[in-house]
C-alpha cells in the first residue's frame, strides 16, 4: 500500500534567483529557486548534497517590505530531499529545504558573531544589529522603526505589553 505524503504547507509557484552555500563553506552558488511555502522552499542545485545538510539561502531581490520569501535577506535551511534533473545532459539537482532561520542579513557570513532573535518577528540578528528599547525589548531594525511609527495609545500599550510579556 502507497502512503500518501502530505506537507505542512501548500506550495506556491515562485521563480526567483538566488545564491545558496553549505554553511562554513563561504563560497556562494548564482541558481534559482522554483516554489516555496512558510516551512521551505526549493531550488536548483548542481551539487548533490546529503539529506540533513544545512544551507545558507541569500535572496537576490531582497526588499523587506514584501511579503514571500524575498522579506528576508537570507535564510539557514536543512535539506530534506534531493532529486535529480534532467536538463541537456547536465548533472542538475532539485533540493527541498526546510528554514531553521531567517534573517535580514547574511547569516553565514560569521557563524562564531553572538547573534539574538528579534523578540517581535523572530528574525535571527547580529547582537550590534539589535536595538534594545526602554522596556527591555530587543528588536530587529525593521521592528524597531515599525513599533516607533506607532502614536502613542492602547495599540502601542498593547503591542509593547505583549513584547515583555505582560509584565510591567
Amino acid at each position: 500500500m502507497s502512503q500518501l505524503i502530505r506537507r505542512a504547507y501548500p506550495r506556491t509557484i515562485y521563480k526567483a534567483p538566488i545564491q545558496y552555500t553549505v554553511l562554513n563553506d563561504k563560497k556562494f552558488h548564482n541558481t534559482r529557486m522554483f516554489d516555496f511555502s512558510p516551512g521551505g522552499l526549493c531550488y536548483e542545485t548542481e551539487q548533490e548534497l546529503e539529506p540533513e545538510a544545512e544551507v545558507c539561502i541569500v535572496m537576490q531581490n531582497y526588499s523587506p517590505d514584501r511579503f514571500g520569501p524575498e522579506a528576508y535577506r537570507s535564510y539557514v535551511a536543512r535539506i530534506r530531499w534531493i532529486r535529480p534533473l534532467s536538463q541537456n545532459g547536465a548533472t542538475r539537482y532539485a533540493a527541498g529545504v526546510q528554514f531553521v532561520a531567517r534573517s535580514h542579513d547574511i547569516l553565514d557570513t560569521d557563524a562564531r558573531a553572538p547573534r539574538h532573535v528579534c523578540d517581535l518577528c523572530g528574525v535571527l540578528m547580529p547582537m550590534d544589529h539589535i536595538v534594545k528599547t526602554n522596556q527591555g525589548c530587543q528588536l530587529c531594525g525593521p521592528c524597531h522603526r515599525h513599533i516607533g511609527s506607532i502614536l502613542s495609545g492602547k495599540i502601542r500599550e498593547c503591542v509593547i505589553r505583549f513584547l515583555i510579556g505582560n509584565v510591567y
